[in-house]
């Protein structure tokens, strides 16, 4: 038997373990470039959003406590069911109460969303006049208008409101003074009024119709875009974008059109004493400069807001130191103006983003 022979210092009969197999080659991992940037912005784009939530949730939060207590502080109740504040003159049982309203930009109809939002303001408009309607604290509205209009509907929602207002207590009086632009629908609810006082630089007019589209089949084709859809009838998709005009359609729309015009012209005729066939000349959607309109007996007089109360006292039948001017009950608390400013924004900025842009429908609207 042979012996196993150890190196020198190695005790006999040690075996030197085997050799473990190389590890198998890997090519090497690339470089994350981008990494700690998009890390980076994804921290910032969540800090941004939890800020965003917490600067909705706190003040609504806090003014559901406070808020209450801090709007009531300078206000005055003139009847059980609202509460107003008093901007000018002197409350009394022998005042005339007049409800100072102001109506801006383009009317839509809109009503608050599932979003943080509130209404538009023709939204928050028309529902103070409907509740003025069964105030019979309120004797006489004064509407501050500057819109160029807006949508058929929404804008004789608001005509019909005023009229139910005027309907509900004899003597009751509209009275509006219009701001830089009183158009179209604007013009169109000012109709129900007694008095319609421009500013010297207000823009007036617009009596008149549009049905807003646009027809992009030619560049469709161009880019090879093919319409797929499948309607129920031959008019069902009227006013297909994609689709080559169909004279048809707008036969159907001018249809349509007619009868909203015919409307708005006869109640021009109504509110001014304006014979019909004058409107018509009128109404081709022209607007007109102040002294132009008063010359044509659309407009009253030119004047500004702060010499208005005479004639609202002469309107009412009363004397000027007899007026009581109310608003709509403000918030007058920081907690509030939060509320009323930030989640609007971001409520009407996520909101149109996602849900997109109303489809085209006539409208009262001075483009």
């Amino acid at each position: 038997m042979e012996e196993t022979q150890s190196a020198p210092g190695v005790n006999p009969g040690y075996q030197t373990p085997p050799r473990p197999f190389d590890p198998v080659w890997q090519p090497p991992r690339p470089k994350r470039r981008f990494g700690c940037l998009t890390g980076l912005l994804c921290g910032c784009l969540a800090s941004a959003v939890l800020a965003v939530a917490a600067l909705c949730a706190v003040p609504v939060g806090l003014a559901a406590l406070f808020g209450a207590a801090l709007d009531s502080v300078g206000e005055v109740d003139i009847h059980k069911a609202a509460t107003y504040q008093l901007v000018r003159g002197e409350a009394g049982d022998d005042a005339r109460n007049v409800l100072r309203l102001e109506l801006s930009g383009v009317i839509t109809g809109k009503a608050p969303s599932r979003w943080v939002s509130e209404p538009d303001c023709d939204v928050a408009f028309r529902k103070a006049i409907e509740r003025a309607i069964d105030d019979d604290d309120i004797d006489a509205l004064l509407l501050i208008v500057n819109t160029p209009g807006g949508g058929v509907t929404a804008s004789d929602a608001i005509y019909h409101a005023l009229e139910r207002f005027k309907a509900a207590k004899p003597g009751r009086k509209v009275i509006v003074q219009a701001g830089d632009l009183i158009a179209s629908g604007g013009y169109y609810l000012s109709m129900q009024a007694d008095w319609i006082r421009i500013l010297p630089t207000t823009t007036i007019g617009s009596i008149g119709v549009i049905y807003p589209g646009v027809n992009f089949s030619g560049l469709a084709q161009k880019l090879g875009i093919a319409d797929n859809s499948v309607a129920s009838g031959a008019s069902k998709d009227l006013g297909n974008p994609l689709k080559p005009v169909n004279p048809e359609h707008n036969a159907i729309i001018r249809t349509l059109l007619t009868a909203t015009y015919d409307r708005f012209v006869g109640l021009v005729a109504k509110g001014r004493g304006i014979p019909e066939a004058d409107v018509r000349r009128l109404a081709d959607g022209r607007v007109f400069t102040p002294q132009d309109a008063v010359n044509l007996r659309l407009a009253d007089e030119i004047g500004y807001e702060d010499t208005i109360d005479a004639k609202i006292a002469e309107i009412l039948g009363c004397a000027e130191g007899d007026l009581a001017i109310y608003e709509p009950r403000r918030a007058g608390n920081t907690f509030r103006a939060v509320i009323d400013g930030l989640p609007s924004a971001i409520g009407r900025g996520i909101g149109e983003g996602l849900l997109g842009a109303d489809p085209a429908t006539p409208a009262y609207l001075y483009k």
